[in-house]
C-alpha cells in the first residue's frame, strides 16, 4: 500500500526520511522520480542522516558518489548516463548489505529492478507531494525526459 506525505517546508523532510528508512528491506534499490528541483537530492540528503551520513552532494556531475555509514549509500543522477546502462558503475561491487542504491531519474535506466519508488511532485500551492511505493509498479522505460519546473 502506497504512503503519502504532504510537506510545505524542507524541515518536514526528516520525518519522511525517517518513514521511508524505516519500511527499507536491508538492501534496496530506490527509484526517486520527479521534476528537476523538486527535491529529490535534498531527500537523500535527509535519508543519509538517518543513517548517520553527513555531506552529500549532489552527484549530478560526477553521476555516483558513495558514502559509508550504518548502511552504503549510493547516490547516483542518472540523467547523464549516455547508454543507460549501469554495469559501468560496478553496482554488484559497490551494493554490498546493508545498502541503500537511491537514483534519481530512472527512467534514464535500462537495467535495473528497483525494490521502492518515492514520487515527488509539486502542488499548485508549493507544497510538495510525496508518495512511496513498493514492489514494480513504474518499470524503467530507458527513454529520459527530463521536465522542466514549472
Amino acid at each position: 500500500m502506497p504512503l503519502d506525505w504532504e510537506i510545505s517546508r524542507e524541515d518536514e523532510l526528516p520525518t519522511v526520511a525517517q518513514a521511508v528508512a524505516e519500511r527499507y528491506p536491508e538492501s534496496c534499490f530506490l527509484a526517486l522520480h520527479g521534476d528537476l528541483g523538486v527535491g529529490k537530492t535534498t531527500f537523500v540528503k535527509y535519508l543519509a542522516r538517518v543513517w548517520g551520513i553527513e555531506d552529500v552532494r549532489s552527484p549530478s556531475f560526477d553521476v555516483l558518489h558513495v558514502h559509508h555509514g550504518a548502511r552504503t549509500l549510493i547516490h547516483m543522477d542518472a540523467y547523464r548516463l549516455k547508454n543507460g546502462r549501469t554495469e559501468d558503475f560496478n553496482l554488484d561491487d559497490l551494493c554490498r548489505p546493508p545498502f541503500c542504491c537511491a537514483i534519481e531519474w530512472p527512467e534514464c535506466l535500462k537495467d535495473l529492478n528497483f525494490n521502492l519508488h518515492l514520487f515527488f511532485e509539486i502542488q499548485p500551492n508549493g507544497s510538495r507531494h510525496i508518495r512511496l511505493t513498493e514492489g514494480d509498479t513504474w518499470v524503467p522505460s530507458g527513454t529520459c525526459k527530463r521536465q522542466s519546473v514549472g
